[in-house]
C-alpha cells in the first residue's frame, strides 16, 4: 500500500513538472498593450545639454502603439516645426520590439552628467517602465535599429490633432515677431523643463500658428505679453492629452 502511493506521488510530481516546463517554453513572454492608443515603447534620444524647454521640448525618436502603428521623426529639414511620420509595423514585429524593450535592464551608468542618452519607456498594464541607457549602449543600439527598419518606406505624415508649444523666455534685447494668438504662455514645465511653460494648441488656433511659423526658422523670437519667447513645438502623439504628459 505504501508502495503505491509512493508511485502514485511520484506521477503526479512528473506530470506537474512536464506542465511547468512547457509553460516555461511557451506561455512566459510578456505580451504587448493592445489598441491604438496604449503606447508599446517609445524611444528618445536626448542629447547631453538640452535646449531650452529639456524633455519636453524634444520630440520622441520613435513610439509604437498597440495597433502596430510607428510615428518617428522624419529625416530631413524641419524649418522649426517637427516633421513626423506614420509607418506601420505587423503583430509579430510589434511583439518582438517590445520584449526586446522589456529586457532591458531597468539601471544602466550612463558615460556621465553632460552625456548623451536613450531614454526608452515600455507599456504594461500595470503602469510605464522607464529606463534611461548611455547613447553607446549595444542593446539600445539594436533597438533603434529594428525600430528604424520599419521606418525606411515612404514617406506618410504624422498630422497630429494637437501641438504643445513649449516657450522659453528669451533676451528681451533680440528681435521678435509678434505671436499670432492673444496669449503664448502656458501651464509651467517642471524637471529638465523648469522655467519654461507648455500652451497646447487644437483646431483653428493650430492651424494658425502653423500658418503664421511656416517660414519662420527654429531660432526665431517670438513676442507676446510685452515679453520675448523662444518656443518649439511639439506635437502631440495618440497616449499624450496635453502638457503633463510631456
Amino acid at each position: 500500500m505504501h508502495r503505491g502511493r509512493t508511485l502514485a506521488l511520484l506521477a503526479v510530481l512528473a506530470a506537474a513538472a512536464t506542465t511547468a516546463g512547457c509553460a516555461g517554453r511557451g506561455g512566459g513572454e510578456p505580451e504587448p498593450p493592445t489598441g491604438g492608443e496604449a503606447l508599446v515603447l517609445r524611444l528618445s534620444e536626448l542629447p547631453g545639454m538640452l535646449a531650452p524647454g529639456g524633455a519636453a521640448a524634444v520630440p520622441p525618436s520613435f513610439s509604437l502603439f498597440g495597433d502596430g502603428r510607428l510615428i518617428s521623426v522624419a529625416a530631413g529639414p524641419s524649418g522649426g516645426w517637427p516633421q513626423l511620420r506614420e509607418d506601420r509595423v505587423p503583430p509579430d514585429g510589434v511583439r518582438d520590439l517590445f520584449r526586446d524593450a522589456a529586457a532591458l535592464p531597468d539601471h544602466a551608468a550612463v558615460d556621465g552628467p553632460d552625456a548623451p542618452v536613450v531614454r526608452v519607456v515600455v507599456g504594461a498594464t500595470g503602469g510605464p517602465r522607464t529606463v534611461t541607457l548611455p547613447r553607446s549602449d549595444p542593446a539600445a543600439a539594436r533597438l533603434r535599429a529594428a525600430l528604424a527598419g520599419y521606418a525606411a518606406g515612404s514617406l506618410v505624415p504624422y498630422r497630429p490633432a494637437a501641438v504643445a508649444i513649449v516657450a522659453t523666455p528669451a533676451d528681451p534685447t533680440e528681435p521678435a515677431r509678434p505671436w499670432p494668438l492673444p496669449t503664448l504662455a502656458g501651464e509651467p514645465l517642471t524637471g529638465t523643463g523648469a522655467g519654461a511653460s507648455c500652451l497646447v494648441l487644437r483646431g483653428a488656433d493650430l492651424e494658425t500658428v502653423r500658418r503664421e511659423t511656416a517660414t519662420a526658422g527654429a531660432e526665431t523670437r517670438w513676442r507676446s505679453a510685452g515679453r520675448v519667447w523662444q518656443v518649439a513645438p511639439r506635437p502631440l502623439l495618440p497616449d499624450e492629452t496635453g502638457c503633463a504628459d510631456l
